[in-house]
């Protein structure tokens, strides 16, 4: 037998590959249960059914882990959740067909307006305080001298017709920028406007994402001063589905 050779069909080369190969499928195993974590079981909606996907290997067993601030949670979730339905339909009934909105479109959740649920908390800062507040609750914290504030000025919906008049602004003390604007509407309402949807002009805030009527309909959120990831998700869609569904003629082909 040569050198290496444990008996005469099998060596020390065929072994450490052998070795190889069953530590390789490990892995693979691993990070393919691993991969399943977060965001399973997944549901499949095809022809009006709904079904969990887990894939050949199956799911990975559910692990508890532990966050800052006391939370805590489960990754995969040990009971699948209740199939999410959306204010929305197939175009047709091909597998993959777009959604077409039922309803007011700018709540369906489909398009520009789709959101992720995220944790219904606020976003924390160092301290588990929450990071996005309105400015009458942040003591010391001015616009910068020789910018436009906000609080004051009208706010128009794209067709020009003034929605309401912004009462506070919201800061994100973390990063010292504000995210939102707090909008009084002519009906009494209180809702946030995403400050990355507001052009300022000489005559006030001009929002072209949606109509000042529209306004109305903004996600709200539970408290009054705060606001959680998910009401955040739901208010950034809103606007974003405005890009495409605040007026018919934006569903329309350019030419």
């Amino acid at each position: 037998m040569g050198t290496g050779a444990i008996t005469q069909y099998v060596d020390v080369a065929s072994v450490v590959f052998t070795l190889f190969i069953i530590f390789f499928l490990g892995l693979i195993r691993y990070l393919t249960l691993e991969s399943k974590r977060e965001g399973f079981p997944l549901e499949s909606q095809r022809f009006g059914e709904i079904y969990n996907e887990s894939g050949i290997l199956g799911l990975p067993t559910s692990k508890h882990y532990k966050q800052e601030f006391g939370k805590s949670f489960d990754a995969p979730l040990k009971e699948a959740p209740a199939p999410e339905v959306l204010n929305a339909k197939p175009a047709h009934r091909m597998n993959g067909a777009p959604l077409v909105p039922v309803g007011n479109p700018l709540l369906a959740g489909v398009g520009p307006g789709s959101y992720a649920n995220r944790q219904d908390v606020p976003d924390a800062g160092l301290h588990g305080e929450p990071r996005i507040l309105p400015k009458r609750l942040l003591s010391g914290w001015e616009v910068l001298t020789g910018d436009t504030n906000p609080i004051g000025l009208t706010v128009y919906g794209a067709d020009l017709n003034p929605a309401g008049t912004i009462s506070d602004i919201w800061i994100d003390h973390m990063e010292s920028i504000i995210r939102y604007l707090e909008v009084k509407l002519s009906s009494g309402q209180t809702v946030l406007l995403p400050f990355n949807f507001a052009t300022f002009t000489k005559f006030g805030v001009d929002v072209a994402a949606i109509l000042a009527n529209q306004f109305d309909d903004v996600p709200k959120t539970k408290h009054p001063d705060q606001i959680t990831l998910l009401e955040e998700e739901k208010v950034m869609a809103y606007f974003g589905a405005g890009t495409l569904y605040a007026t018919p003629s934006r569903q329309e082909p350019l030419l």
